[in-house]
């Protein structure tokens, strides 16, 4: 165990929370920790599978008196997000997360921790390995590539499970049991370029230090995306002053809200340099006084550089208008609210990325929506809105909306052994964010889920936290959840 997590209970979580924050799990980066998970169904003498994706299920039998049971399902992601403070010297695709703690709560140094969702698979892990809990026969199923598009669920077998009711642990709040979730759509946005070598002074803008956060979670909250406010600030400068975009990048993943944005752009020898610095300086001003409760700390800063004899490749003056007008008039942000559930989300998307190319400039978002005809709809309204610039566009990643029915026997029960073990009266909701819940239920006819979680803050930021009281909590709810299941 990872000499921070010790003495911390339950130990035996904490014990393989400490092992998967040592293995690197980015998305797509998750081959390591899918192979020690069946090294530890080998070491454990459990049956699994583990297929060419790299998901694995692991098979324990009831325990004594109870191998008659009904089978109760377990789920949960081995990726996480990689997202790190600038200044961080970290390959987080090949060095482990440094973990810390200050007694209430644990979290990175500098970088986000993977509780979402390496606590789903370190409940798993330790319930497998504790022979002295009571529980019916376990199917546990570890799933790759969540946080980009719930790819691992969408190719997984499904043939040797046969449970009828399933436990995912991929939640964020204590006192919550979800029972449905959104469905998502990756859009990738590629607009032709042509870059050509031109003269002049060249201005660096760098937008920063905002609070970002999860793109389902976080998207009711008001903050804001750098990606919107550099195509705000660069729309401002280029109605007053002639430029040519040279780049622009922001963003790191379409499921975050982009906390930092970058662009450089080139004027001629004869425009004054104070003209540009007012528009930056009175758009610094504007933004601080916009985003002053969400996000304080916001930083626009810019840099010259003094003509270069080589040149820089950019764009033409009229391309770079077109490339500024699109990206300015690209929505962002809550869509459309529940009108049963004040101030509960109901469709989305998120302006996570922009990239440019010699050739491309790229854009990536996720939509979201409760409501699978709403998430289709936005689609297909980026489509369109694309067609018009000459951009082309594909979508992947798509998974649908887990659509709550009414209330289950496996939620009813659930909320029962919630209240007793915890001494909380669970709230029922639904959430923004995606779970592989609705697949799954896609997948195997009757299939009863419920998803639960601990607190935790922060997700997909270097912020992230997890409360180590609430996972406390959490883990006497699983215990005796499973224990409920195999005495019924």
């Amino acid at each position: 165990m990872d000499n921070k997590l010790e003495g911390i209970e339950p130990a035996r979580v904490m014990k393989y929370f400490g092992k998967i924050c040592s293995i690197p799990h980015g998305s797509y980066h998750t081959d390591e920790i899918s192979d020690y998970i069946v090294s530890f169904a080998k070491e454990h003498d459990l049956d699994y599978t583990q297929d060419a994706s790299g998901n694995v299920i692991i098979f324990k039998k009831g325990s004594e008196g109870c191998k008659d049971a009904a089978p109760l399902m377990m789920q949960g992601h081995m990726d996480m997000v990689l997202e790190k403070n600038d200044g961080v010297d970290k390959d987080l695709e090949k060095e482990p997360i440094d973990v810390k703690t200050d007694g209430t709560y644990l979290f990175a140094d500098g970088t986000t921790l993977g509780g979402d969702d390496g606590i789903a698979v370190a409940m798993m892990l330790a319930g497998l390995d504790d022979d002295s809990l009571v529980h019916p026969p376990l199917e546990c199923v570890f799933t790759v590539n969540e946080e980009v598009g719930l790819l691992g669920m969408n190719t997984l077998d499904v043939s040797n499970l046969k449970a009828k009711r399933m436990l995912n642990l991929d939640s964020e709040s204590e006192g919550v049991l979800t029972v449905g979730c959104a469905g998502g759509t990756e859009v990738h946005i590629h607009l032709p370029i042509e870059k050509k070598k031109n003269y002049g002074n060249l201005l660096t803008i760098t937008i920063g230090s905002l609070k970002g956060g999860h793109s389902g979670e976080d998207i009711n909250k008001g903050r804001a995306n750098a990606n919107v406010l550099m195509a705000r600030l660069l729309d401002r400068i280029s109605r007053k002053v002639d430029v040519c975009l040279a780049d622009i990048s922001g963003g790191t993943k379409d499921n975050a809200i982009a906390r930092s944005a970058t662009a450089k752009i080139l004027v001629d020898d004869g425009i004054k340099k104070s003209a540009l610095e007012e528009q930056v300086e009175k758009f610094r001003q504007l933004a601080k006084n916009e985003y002053q409760e969400t996000d304080p700390d916001i930083t626009i800063e810019f840099a010259w550089e003094s003509r270069n004899k080589k040149g820089i490749d950019t764009l033409s003056r009229k391309d770079t208008h077109r490339v500024i007008h699109f990206l300015f008039v690209l929505p962002d942000g809550m869509l459309k609210m529940d009108p049963t559930r004040p101030g509960f989300p109901r469709t989305s998307e998120n302006l996570g990325i922009i990239a440019m190319a010699k050739d491309d400039l790229a854009v990536t978002y996720l939509c979201r929506s409760n409501v699978n005809s709403e998430r289709k709809y936005i689609v297909n309204q980026l489509k369109c809105l694309s067609a018009m610039v000459g951009a082309g566009v594909l979508t992947r990643g798509s998974y649908p909306a887990w659509e709550y029915h009414g209330e289950t026997a496996f939620q009813k029960l659930a909320e029962k052994v919630y209240e007793e073990s915890t001494g909380l009266t669970p709230r029922i909701e639904v959430t923004h964010g995606g779970l592989e819940c609705g697949i799954m239920a896609g997948k195997i006819e009757g299939l009863e889920c419920i998803s639960a979680g601990p607190d935790m803050s922060g997700i997909h930021t270097p912020d992230e936290k997890l409360s180590i009281p609430s996972t406390q909590k959490l883990w006497k709810f699983v215990t005796a959840l499973l224990e409920a299941c195999a005495k019924e």
